[in-house]
């Protein structure tokens, strides 16, 4: 639909349920074709996702949104939004199963299958269409909009999951071609990840529990999950 039309509808719908002063805006959303802000008074649609809907697509996404508008945002998706819903003719379901836009993030397997994904990987990925765990012989490479990325501009985690994977490090298979965390013996030199006050400290793994490593850095013995370490080259 178009985007000029799709706002003259949802302004009419605005004002045929008594909404004054609400107003509608366009935003860049991918992953959700609606949004209601009580706040601001505000109904916000998806450009990309409205241009691929159909009139009657976007009509009951903004009938969604009025009755969130109308009953408040508090009461989320339960009996009483439905209720309201229903009753001004939305359809009452909580997602829409109109068309989305692919991600920007592609991801490619040696074999040439390919996923989309609209944010960055944090982890290493493997084809699912190759094996059914993870695979190093079926390692997905990224691509953003067009251009391969290398590993050197991937995450923090993406990098270490990396290096461990060169370096042998990593454990048994997990499901669905996700990376498991890498079970690093005692003793292996990591550094610390994150954001935290730790975050860069290195040191050396004391034990590791079920499902984070106990850590001796010059801070005294830190705990970490496996995912927040890295280990050193």
């Amino acid at each position: 639909m178009e985007l000029r039309d799709a706002v003259a509808v949802a302004e009419e719908l605005l004002a045929e349920h008594g909404l004054d002063g609400w107003t509608v805006v366009l935003d860049r959303a991918r992953t959700r074709a609606g949004v209601c802000r009580e706040d601001r008074r505000q109904i916000g649609l998806s450009a990309p996702l409205t241009l691929l809907h159909s009139p009657a697509e976007v009509r009951d996404t903004v009938l969604h949104e009025i009755a969130h508008a109308l009953v408040g945002t508090r009461h989320g998706h339960d009996a009483v939004w439905r209720a309201a819903a229903r009753r001004i003719g939305c359809s009452g379901a909580r997602t829409t199963s109109a068309p989305r836009p692919p991600g920007r993030w592609r991801g490619v397997c040696p074999a040439g299958h390919a996923v989309t994904r609209h944010r960055r990987p944090a982890r290493l990925v493997a084809c699912g269409a190759c094996a059914r765990g993870f695979s190093p012989e079926h390692l997905l490479t990224w691509h953003l909009d067009g251009r391969e990325v290398p590993v050197t501009e991937m995450g923090d985690r993406y990098r270490a999951d990396h290096r461990a994977l060169r370096a042998g490090l990593l454990g048994a298979p997990g499901p669905a071609g996700a990376l498991p965390a890498p079970p690093l013996p005692v003793g292996t030199a990591v550094r610390l990840l994150g954001t935290g006050r730790y975050a860069g400290l290195s040191g050396r793994v004391l034990r590791r529990a079920r499902t984070r490593y106990h850590v001796q850095t010059a801070a005294g013995v830190l705990t970490a999950a496996f995912t927040a370490v890295e280990p050193l080259a």
